[in-house]
């Protein structure tokens, strides 16, 4: 047979996956055009490792592979697993993977209804988890004879399936390697189907035992079926397993670079490939309520909720122990009287929304406190009017004993610092209120006995900023860098169901995958993000001072900065749990250690030292200076926001690139 005749040559390959772990052992193996070459051998022998070095996901460590067919469109390849998306119909997956070959659509058309029947498929409208264990497989043969390709490459294809369609399935194989001169590689478990095949090879612990046409192995080595056979070698290979075993490790070849692969990768971006990365994920979400319902109102419900919760408190009681009217109560005292004046505080605390519960005394109040009916109490001495004129008429000279009667005693649960300070702003703002008071009301010269310090408008924010305008910017960033962080780690569900390995295998490249599902996280993030700004600063009423178009350009990077962060995560992991640990572990860090809901001043001086490693410490610092000072991009604060974000998006895809590169070395 002549060389041009060779459709696949595998030349002293040679795989390990550790110092001990040998796949390989200086394979050979070649397959003829238009013959069924049948792959048998045990799971963990190297079978799927081989197919996966041939159609290119995989390098060898030495040796050569050399195929026939010049494009990964060639190849029609169905792997071990399903590798379909559970979500779409057998029609829409057949769409999907049409458009990917780039075929036409009267000729798709065509083949899908020949597939179809000759599968013995059900209904096209029926969706893939919907189908059994077998339907499902046959499934996943409907795409790899799909675009009619010139090289099959077939992994366990017949598991599962009906023994009459198995038979069938059989015949057209064989019918097409006559026929059609394909050239067909198969691997099964049921080792008597194989005789069908024109060619077997039986592989054991990395070694192809022996290759050739069925019934000529069996009369070499006398016997009746190939299961005899192969038991038969693989009895021979026994007795030598340890010594060839621990030859293969000591003796393992080190080429000083690895060979290349069989076929090229192809042009990096097409526009069928995009195109039919955007159906998958129409198709994906039009099939997902839960999905839809997450990806679209769950953030601006997650907004309502934050504005609704993350209000002033409201309520507060405070504990009253009035010694001045100790056994009577303010209502009984004419408005106009001065004394006693304590009742003129109470009212300006009223103001303050604070609420007074009256005790007898102290240890009633006390008590109160420690089983948490009130946030704290007052004490008012029994001369507190009396000794209070008598400290603002005398202004000096006035004894130890005038001033602490003069004295408003508060006693604080300061176990929650935000209400504590807030009650401790609320007792100062009324005690200056009831100063006011009694100067109007009784003509108490009380100026003099005020604090010297006069606030007047701030420069930047309002005169009593509330805590919720602070942290607003904070929820808002964080919700707009992890939302799209959610929806890219649907690549890692591709990936762990092995639909970006076939997607891989059948030409597509990293960057139309990556390009094609952030093309959908982009659009949608577009819809998330006007929900979000329609809520806070449309129905609540958050104020935006500077720009509107340079924090919505923030805010689009700052998603941008999260996408990447998320497909870094999904190039990165092999497992949904680490996945998630890995982005829940982010989440806190980026939470605590942005300065969204705490200052960075507050920060001890090493982690302030990283800010530009966090994609939202300064953008958060940015974004609250746009909004609230009017700073625009020519300021350092707000240009130091951008360049943290463009920073931290350049360095994710420079991992992401890395990490693509370093695996498909492996």
């Amino acid at each position: 047979m002549s060389e041009t005749e060779l459709v696949v040559q595998v030349r002293g390959a040679y795989k390990r996956y550790g110092p001990n772990a040998v796949v390989l052992r200086g394979l050979n193996m070649t397959v003829e055009r238009g013959t069924v070459y049948a792959f048998l051998g045990p799971s963990g022998c190297g079978k799927t490792t081989l197919l996966k070095c041939i159609v290119g996901r995989q390098h060898l460590d030495a040796g050569e592979i050399l195929l026939e067919v010049q494009t990964k469109s060639d190849i029609g390849y169905m792997p071990q697993e399903t590798a379909l998306l559970e979500e779409l119909t057998i029609n829409e997956t057949i769409a999907y993977y049409g458009r990917m070959f780039g075929m036409l659509a009267e000729d798709l058309s065509k083949r899908k209804k020949y597939l179809l029947g000759f599968l013995e498929l059900p209904s096209g409208n029926r969706v893939i988890r919907d189908l059994s264990g077998g339907q499902a497989r046959r499934v996943s043969l409907c795409i790899a004879l799909l675009h009619d390709p010139k090289l099959l490459i077939l992994d366990e294809p017949t598991v599962g399936v009906d023994p009459l369609l198995s038979h069938s399935i059989w015949q057209h194989l064989v019918e097409l390697s006559m026929v059609q001169k394909k050239t067909i590689i198969i691997t099964t478990h049921y080792i008597e189907e194989a005789r069908q095949a024109n060619k077997v090879g039986m592989m054991r612990e990395g070694i192809l035992l022996v290759e050739g046409n069925a019934p000529l192995i069996m009369e070499q080595y006398q016997c009746d079926t190939l299961e005899d056979v192969f038991l038969q070698l693989s009895h021979k290979q026994e007795g030598t397993q340890a010594l060839e075993a621990k030859q293969a490790i000591e003796n393992y070849p080190k080429p000083k670079v690895k060979p290349n692969l069989p076929l090229p990768e192809g042009k990096s971006f097409t526009l069928n490939h995009l195109i039919s990365n955007l159906m998958k994920n129409i198709f994906f979400l039009k099939r997902s309520q839960i999905t839809w319902f997450m990806l679209f109102f769950n953030p601006v419900i997650q907004c309502i909720l934050f504005e609704m919760s993350v209000a002033e408190p409201k309520g507060l009681m405070l504990g009253w122990v009035n010694e001045e009217i100790l056994y009577s109560d303010c209502n009984s005292f004419s408005n106009v009287t001065c004394f006693p004046s304590s009742c003129k505080y109470a009212a300006a605390l009223n103001e303050e929304n604070i609420g007074l519960i009256p005790y007898q005394d102290i240890h009633d109040a006390e008590i109160a406190v420690r089983k948490n009916r009130v946030w704290g109490y007052l004490h008012i001495h029994s001369n507190f009017t009396e000794s209070l004129y008598t400290r603002i008429i005398k202004n000096k000279g006035v004894d130890d004993n005038i001033l602490e009667q003069s004295v408003v005693a508060v006693s604080l649960d300061m176990s929650n610092q935000y209400i504590g300070n807030l009650l401790k702003k609320a007792l100062t703002t009324s005690f200056f209120t009831y100063l006011d008071i009694v100067k109007a009301d009784c003509h108490w010269q009380v100026d003099h006995i005020k604090t010297p310090l006069r606030f007047n408008d701030p420069v930047y924010g309002v005169k009593n900023p509330k805590f919720i305008d602070f942290s607003v910017i904070g929820v808002l960033l964080l919700i707009e860098f992890f939302l799209p962080v959610t929806y890219t780690l649907a690549t890692l569900k591709d990936k762990l169901q092995g639909v970006q390995e076939r997607n891989l295998v059948s030409g597509m490249t990293y960057l139309e995958i990556l390009s094609g599902n952030a093309v959908v996280t982009l659009v949608i993030y577009a819809f998330q993000t006007f929900g979000m700004m329609c809520v806070l600063y449309g129905f609540y009423g958050h104020k935006i001072e500077g720009s509107i178009a340079l924090a919505l350009a923030l805010i689009f990077l700052v998603g941008v900065s999260g996408m990447c962060f998320g497909y870094v995560i999904a190039v990165a992991c092999d497992r949904d749990t680490t996945a998630l640990y890995l982005a829940l572990g982010t989440y806190v860090a980026i939470t605590n250690l942005s300065g969204m809901f705490w200052p960075i001043e507050g920060m001890h001086y090493i982690l302030r030292s990283v800010e530009w490693f966090l994609p939202l410490s300064l953008a958060s610092n940015a974004f609250r200076s746009i909004t609230a000072r009017s700073w625009t991009l020519t300021h350092p604060v707000v240009y130091n926001g951008f360049l943290s974000v463009l920073f931290y998006i350049v360095f994710l895809c420079i991992i992401i690139y890395l990490i693509i590169k370093l695996k498909k070395r492996l």
